[in-house]
């Protein structure tokens, strides 16, 4: 299997952007051809078992209530008390406790590498689901193993057409628009807002490549908390060409359009602040891991040495993004931020295993101190 081909089959990615990209629903017949799942159901199920990783499994039937949920970590004694059908496991940010597992999201780079989320992986038992619903978030299906049934629908979901019972927003009634059976290696991508209900034929593994649907409560939000931080408190509200008013309590036009000025400082695109911000919000990843090294380096010329033995990669854990600007260039790694220059935070996010050689090259000596840094807090690492 080609671990490098486009995901798209005979769909250009120019075209995919223009006409599907949270637009319209596509399946890619054997966009991984020939794909063996490279975790098998017990792993994903071991996995599950441990305490930092976020887990849960879902039972249509046979629990308290009708898609009752049970958050991880799981147990041997809670795989015991599952029933043989009507049931799915569902693991989050594998390729951050596996990065062996990162080609599988690097075939989606034609999307931007922020916009990613993670790689889910869920199990379902003969007829297992999670029930008819909608995300807010994009999201590539892969179908691992075993065949699933996918039905689709594609119309408005009033909030009143929501089980009640459960904290999954599952639908209670779903008329499917189209319907599909997928096998290893076939996709389904859907954009945000489109209802679909997949259902396991057998046992089966699919692979759910979701990007970031961020809340715009939780960008102003924030954002407010980032730009007020050092605000002098000298920065009043001002207003020289205030008018004499008929009425003294009445809030005109003009006190409005001053305050929307205020604002319009920080929000515009080439405001310096505004990009640190966003860099840094993208960037900050929401996993919780411990990714040093076991030994730490003192310099760059341990850090060749060490590259002799293996590959130096990007940690899938850790999220690279930069920002390039006439007067600087700025590199954001998990919700921090660097000046660096623009050929130095090319090359180190260009793809995933980093060319080291020729980033010695290009690199400043704060540059090289920073590559240093960043093995020693296993945001890059040896594979």
């Amino acid at each position: 299997m080609n671990k490098t081909a486009s995901p798209l089959g005979n769909i250009s990615q120019q075209t995919f952007m223009e006409e599907y990209w949270q637009k319209k629903p596509l399946l890619v017949r054997q966009a991984f051809p020939n794909f063996e799942s490279p975790i098998s159901a017990d792993e994903l199920a071991g996995l599950a078992c441990e305490e930092e990783v976020n887990s849960r499994i879902v039972m249509e039937k046979h629990g308290k209530h009708p898609w009752f949920p049970i958050f991880g970590p799981m147990s041997e004694k809670t795989y015991s008390r599952m029933p043989e059908t009507h049931w799915s496991l569902i693991v989050n940010d594998l390729e951050k406790y596996i990065p062996e597992l990162t080609w599988i999201t690097d075939r989606f780079r034609f999307i931007p590498e922020w916009r990613l989320d993670d790689l889910m992986i869920s199990y379902a038992a003969d007829q297992g689901s999670v029930g008819p619903h909608i995300d807010l978030y994009d999201v590539f299906i892969l179908q691992g193993q075993g065949k699933r049934r996918w039905q689709i629908n594609t119309q408005p979901v009033a909030e009143d057409n929501l089980i009640k019972e459960t904290p999954l927003r599952i639908q209670k009634h779903f008329k499917a628009e189209k319907e599909w059976i997928v096998e290893p290696g076939d996709m389904l991508y859907l954009p945000p807002g489109v209802s679909h209900y997949g259902v396991s034929l057998g046992e089966s593994l699919s692979y759910s490549i979701g990007f970031r649907a961020t809340s715009h409560a939780d960008l102003v939000t924030d954002f407010i908390d980032h730009i007020t931080r050092n605000l002098s408190p000298q920065l009043t509200y001002r207003d020289p060409d205030q008018r004499i008013q008929q009425h003294p309590n009445e809030i005109k036009h003009d006190a409005l359009q001053r305050v929307s000025e205020i604002f319009k400082q920080y929000l515009r695109p080439d405001h310096p602040e505004l990009q640190r911000w966003f860099g840094c919000f993208v960037s900050d990843t929401k996993a919780s891991l411990n990714t040093e090294p076991e030994e730490e380096i003192n310099s760059i010329k341990e850090l060749k040495l060490l590259a002799q033995t293996g590959d130096l990669n990007r940690h899938p854990a850790s999220r690279f993004a930069f920002a390039q600007n006439p007067e600087n260039t700025l590199l954001f790694i998990d919700g921090e931020d660097y000046e660096v220059g623009p050929e130095f935070a090319i090359a180190l996010c260009q793809q995933r295993q980093i060319n080291l050689d020729e980033l010695i090259k290009i690199a400043s000596e704060n540059e090289l101190l920073l590559l240093v840094e960043l093995f020693n807090q296993g945001k890059i690492y040896l594979a």
